[in-house]
């Protein structure tokens, strides 16, 4: 990038935040049956959070299908969500979702759990809808491609765990009114220390903590910004240990689900302290390292407290008792 796109990146930049504002304070568009015969459950987290884990235990519910890989084409930049908000253009969409979303460079793709076929017969009903019915047309899109793959299994509900769909909170709920959305967190210090060797992410350990502190504070006021009983928070440790029963019952209670016997058998064989890594990081951080990774956590988890985000690191047990 060159100084003279400045102005340019900061011009599209800010029309596209006048058209997400413009787009958002229009009245809702109901939803007709054909798009909205499903339920549909959402996971994010800042990356590296455990939102596979959570999409897998709450997939493991016969009545929910877990979508076996990250979907992106709803909440990724350029999907439904920015088409709907007239960020994105239809033909910038179709190049994506037949591109790199079908089949990108590295892991997961489209094409692990769908031909081409229904995604190109799809494209004509959004491309003629997407002007004139916009949060409708991109709704009826997802549901097109997804729902055949929950009916499939003999579900009734598709679960979606794509990490930025935590940013994506309000436009969701306005694609998918019966959507219910699941805020995985875990310990800044086991995200920061997964995320370094990826490809993806920041390679050093601070600049790391540093990632994970700034996405975890902007999803937390994404989350603020939905109706309490369409969101949960649910962090990791808990879950895993530190209050396993009471909040595995927890997230059954959001999405109004008995304790099936499959999934609660899933739950209890595959999610366990080992299997989760939870404190990888004593391991990966180079010992002449630890004191000051340790101090720079504690910073940024002071700063999130002051703001009274619920995020409670793994050495604060006290925190945890019940009142």
């Amino acid at each position: 990038m060159t100084p003279a796109d400045l102005p340019r990146r900061a011009l599209r930049g800010a029309r596209r935040r006048v058209n997400r504002a413009i787009a958002l304070r229009r009245p809702p568009v109901p939803l007709d049956a054909p798009s909205a015969r499903m339920p549909v459950v959402f996971v994010g987290g800042t990356g590296r959070s455990g939102t596979t884990v959570t999409g897998r235990i709450i997939g493991a519910h016969p009545r929910h299908a877990l979508v076996k890989v990250e979907a992106k084409f709803i909440s990724a930049r350029g999907g439904l969500c920015d088409l709907a908000l007239g960020a994105t253009d239809i033909d910038v969409f179709e190049n994506r979702i037949l591109g790199r979303w079908f089949r990108p460079r590295l892991e997961g793709g489209l094409f692990r759990i769908m031909d081409e076929e229904p995604i190109r017969a799809a494209l004509p009903a959004l491309r003629e809808r997407v002007g004139s019915e916009p949060w409708l047309a991109a709704a009826a899109f997802a549901h097109a491609l997804l729902d055949p793959i929950a009916a499939a299994a003999g579900a009734e509900a598709w679960v979606e765990m794509d990490p930025g769909n935590i940013f994506r909170g309000d436009e969701l709920l306005r694609m998918f009114p019966n959507m219910r959305l699941v805020h995985s967190v875990r310990d800044g210090r086991d995200v920061a220390a997964s995320v370094t060797p990826l490809p993806w992410g920041p390679n050093d350990l601070d600049a790391a903590l540093d990632w994970w502190a700034d996405k975890l504070d902007r999803a937390f006021d994404a989350s603020d910004r939905l109706p309490a009983d369409r969101i949960l928070v649910v962090q990791m440790e808990n879950l895993i240990s530190r209050d396993r029963d009471a909040q595995y019952a927890r997230l059954r209670d959001f999405l109004g689900r008995d304790d099936d016997p499959a999934m609660r058998a899933w739950f209890d064989e595959h999610v366990s302290e080992t299997r989760s890594h939870i404190g990888r990081w004593r391991n990966d951080v180079p010992a002449d390292r630890i004191a000051s990774f340790v101090a720079h956590h504690e910073r940024l988890a002071a700063d999130l407290r002051a703001r009274r985000r619920p995020y409670v690191p793994v050495a604060e047990e006290a925190a945890l008792v019940p009142a």
